[in-house]
């Protein structure tokens, strides 16, 4: 139990982190606007495993370290950045499901 809370933890900053860069902001917009827009399911992860893939490989963090010194470490783990943009995207995704939802209650109201 002590584990989950701890890698909660890690996520969090890990995500707070990427919305710090900017990229990361950046996908969860497009998450939100692929879930407002009804898109496919299948296409949260597919853009989650492709921009962890570019953030492991182009977005550097090394000036936020002395901020989150454990989250640019595990941030350096390909495995763990697609685990953040899963979060990331999935998050977007389903905000923007919620928006649309929301929006068309108060359109009909």
């Amino acid at each position: 139990m002590l584990w989950l809370i701890r890698f909660i933890g890690l996520l969090s900053q890990a995500v707070f982190l990427e919305f710090l860069h900017i990229f990361g902001l950046i996908v969860f917009l497009l998450a939100v606007l692929l879930g407002y827009f009804r898109a496919p399911w299948w296409i949260a992860p597919a853009l989650a495993v492709a921009s962890g893939f570019f953030a492991d490989r182009f977005v550097d963090l090394a000036y936020l370290t002395e901020i989150f010194r454990r989250a640019v470490s595990a941030n350096e783990r390909w495995a763990f950045v697609i685990i953040v943009y899963f979060a990331i995207t999935i998050g977007g995704y389903l905000a923007g499901l919620l928006a649309r939802f929301f929006l068309r209650r108060m359109r009909r109201s």
